[in-house]
């Protein structure tokens, strides 16, 4: 068995968790270093991608006769997708150790770190909850009902909507996904890899994010491009984009906590 998972967490561990600077460019080598373990991996990773794709597919099917609830909804998974990735952290693992990736010894991993893990997925889906609420009314308000047409729902999308509801829609939607930004940047690949407590790991975060914010803001640049690109092939290129970037992710982790 693997000490990482039996080891309880004590004061003493968790002041050794501290954060390294690193340099503007690191989120581009994080990024290759999710290729190369893509590539590693392909089949495990595709897996990881097809199911991510196939969550977003399922969800604006569901709700495809209310698109401002695909909206928020999908935008709601892309929210909660750091957490949907935490089996990519320990195929990541396995990759750095030299051990094959396994899916059966990730599914021990996380079950061992299930309390944490848990306890996380309870956070994010309550921001995940209030995302979802928070466009239902300002759609409401635009509206003056909760089910718009698409000809309404793109019409607040286009130069005709009332700009400041879109901007509010925008600027809500900004503020909750940096807030999961700054509070999962290394939570997940942390809970995963040392099983630390969700306020800990959210307190390293934050500092993680702080010291680093030039190369972070690069690197959630990267996250919006990658991330728009895949709702624009209609969610095709989440199947190598999401495993890519829980990959990299577990590489910045790594990169930036000692």
């Amino acid at each position: 068995m693997d000490p990482q998972i039996t080891r309880p967490t004590s004061s003493v561990q968790l002041a050794r968790d501290q954060v390294r600077g690193v340099a503007l460019t690191a989120p581009y080598a994080w990024l290759k270093a999710g290729v190369d373990d893509f590539r590693s991996a392909v089949g495990h990773s595709l897996l990881y991608g097809v199911l991510f794709a196939a969550a977003c597919w399922a969800t604006a099917l569901l709700t495809a006769s209310q698109p401002w609830l695909t909206l928020g909804f999908v935008s709601g998974l892309l929210l909660i997708g750091p957490y949907m990735a935490s089996g990519l952290y320990v195929a990541a693992r396995q990759l750095d150790a030299g051990e094959a990736v396994s899916i059966r010894a990730a599914l021990r991993t996380l079950a061992a770190h299930k309390t944490h893990l848990a306890l996380f997925a309870v956070l994010l889906t309550i921001i995940m909850d209030a995302w979802v609420r928070v466009a239902s009314i300002l759609f409401a308000l635009q509206f003056e009902f909760f089910s718009p047409s698409i000809d309404g729902y793109l019409g607040l999308l286009s130069a005709e909507g009332d700009p400041w509801a879109l901007a509010y829609f925008v600027g809500i939607g900004f503020l909750l996904a940096a807030v999961v930004f700054v509070t999962c940047a290394v939570a997940i690949p942390l809970i995963v890899d040392r099983d630390r407590n969700p306020i800990a790991a959210i307190g390293l975060s934050a500092r993680a994010v702080w010291r680093n914010w030039p190369a972070m803001l690069v690197w959630a640049a990267i996250i919006v491009v990658l991330s728009t690109i895949g709702i624009l092939t209609l969610f095709g290129a989440f199947i190598v984009f999401f495993p890519v970037l829980g990959y990299a992710t577990w590489h910045s982790y790594r990169a930036m906590v000692e």
